[in-house]
């Protein structure tokens, strides 16, 4: 069963802290059962049915980072639709350029606010929380936000089946919620502010197909299941989108539909789709518009066939055929030298992946080894211990200093002597000066100069009292 799609608006009603830093606790205003702005509602009764399916939906946002630090222009985008082709069938399709930061964590509810003249209203609410450790930005930009009173805008999506419309107001009868958007809430920089809207897109050949067979229904026909078409109900910068839309689609003809797909400041570009027989096309335009307070208008003699190329530009087909071709002549050669340097990349993962695994295989040899290394270090330990012993045995035994040797003190200088490092040396050190210690010096006795005697064989008086040379000298 295809399911068509619609945008309601959705309000950021609270942001709370919690013990857990990984994330924020959020409230939403969804929605409430009155006539929206695009003539759409939702009943109570039918809404009451699909609350349980809003748990588990995505929130998201698409954030744009700040120029600087110092700049304060972040900012939101919105859902950030463009059109993308199915991976299987090659059919266009819409897709959303946007992230999940958080998720719904229960059912919806209906409860009861003051609307802004202070009235009782009931609307559909829903909690969840935002990964604020995963998207710190975007939290953070959130809660600047609400600090400053600033309403945050968002945008419910859901997925309907059955509906009626009755003079131009559509009743959605089955629908269950997709997904929903926090919405750019202020001008920051070149973001304008997203406005909440209700506005209509139609942006595939399907369903261009579908709008046909849809106007042949009576408008107060209870609408039936459509199998190939879905509608993309998109939102809006403000009521601009919608206006652009009320002034084009009368003047581009009949059996021709358009998609707006980007709007600037003074033009928009236009997707324009004719199935006219004879006339069939499939191109984008620029047109040129003004707007005033509360209206556009659209310069249609402005009409110029633009292509995508990173901006909209005017179509010149010779000249600019010429330049894509010298591109895609350029994109050729970088895609060649890309490819040399991925093959290069794969060699050398090649030799990476060879030289990791040789060494995987060393280090499972070296864990093989390492309990004989253990045991040879060991071994070597124990040698060189033990002529340590011995050296020192014999010092302190040659100072009969046994005891002192087997001391614990003595014995641990030898252990660490046994290393050749700093406190291996440290240690011979100690053991030196030790035995230095032990060495007893004799004491050495005071030495005279010793008296020379000579005994005389003749007791007579050795001086003679005679004076003269012979007296004294002769024998």
């Amino acid at each position: 069963m295809e399911k068509k799609r619609h945008v309601f608006e959705i309000q950021l009603n609270s942001i709370t802290d919690t013990n857990n830093p990984t994330k924020k606790e959020v409230e939403f205003l969804l929605h409430d059962f009155n006539l929206s702005h695009n003539h759409a509602f939702i009943s109570k009764e039918t809404a009451e049915k699909t609350l349980h399916t809003l748990k588990d939906m995505p929130i998201v946002a698409k954030y744009y980072k700040k120029s600087s630090v110092d700049n304060n222009d972040d900012a939101l985008g919105s859902h950030e639709m463009y059109l993308d082709t199915d991976r299987n069938t090659g059919e266009l399709l819409v897709s959303m350029d946007t992230v999940p930061i958080g998720v719904f964590t229960e059912d919806a509810y209906i409860t009861t606010v003051k609307d802004k003249d202070g009235n009782d209203v009931e609307v559909v609410a829903g909690k969840g929380v935002l990964w604020a450790s995963r998207f710190p930005n975007v939290v953070g930009l959130l809660k600047e936000w609400i600090d400053e009173g600033i309403t945050v805008s968002s945008s419910m999506e859901i997925l309907y089946d059955s509906y009626k419309v009755e003079e131009g107001v559509t009743e959605i009868l089955n629908f269950i919620y997709e997904g929903h958007c926090i919405l750019n809430s202020e001008e920051r920089g070149n973001h304008s502010k997203v406005y909440p809207a209700y506005d209509v897109s139609k942006i595939t050949k399907l369903v261009a197909q579908a709008i046909q067979q849809e106007n042949q229904l009576n408008e107060s026909k209870e609408g039936e299941t459509m199998e190939k078409f879905k509608k993309v109900f998109e939102l809006s910068h403000g009521d601009v989108r919608s206006l652009l839309y009320a002034n084009l689609d009368p003047n581009i003809g009949e059996n021709t539909y358009s998609y707006i797909c980007d709007v600037y400041d003074s033009y928009f570009i236009a997707n324009i789709y004719s199935f006219e027989e004879g006339n069939e096309y499939d191109k984008y335009f620029k047109f040129d518009y003004t707007k005033a307070e509360d209206a556009v208008s659209v310069n249609l003699e402005s009409k110029v066939e633009v292509f995508l190329k990173r901006n909209w530009e005017e179509v010149v087909p010779e000249e600019i055929q010429s330049q894509l071709n010298e591109k895609e002549t350029k994109i050729g050669e970088l895609e060649t030298q890309l490819n040399e340097v991925s093959t290069q990349k794969t060699e050398i993962e090649t030799k990476f992946n060879e030289s990791t695994e040789k060494l995987t295989q060393l280090n499972s040899l070296v864990e093989e080894l390492k309990p004989f290394k253990d045991q040879v270090e060991t071994a070597n330990f124990e040698k060189a211990l033990n002529e340590k012993k011995e050296f020192y045995s014999k010092k302190f035994s040659a100072l009969n200093a046994v005891e002192k040797f087997e001391s614990e003190e003595v014995q641990g200088l030898v252990e660490k002597a046994v290393y050749e490092n700093e406190e291996g040396k440290n240690a011979i050190l100690q053991l030196n000066s030790l035995l230095v210690e032990l060495v007893e010096v004799p004491a050495t006795p005071v030495s005279e100069n010793p008296t020379i005697r000579e005994f005389s064989s003749k007791r007579e008086n050795l001086i003679p009292a005679s004076d003269d040379f012979e007296s004294r000298y002769s024998l």
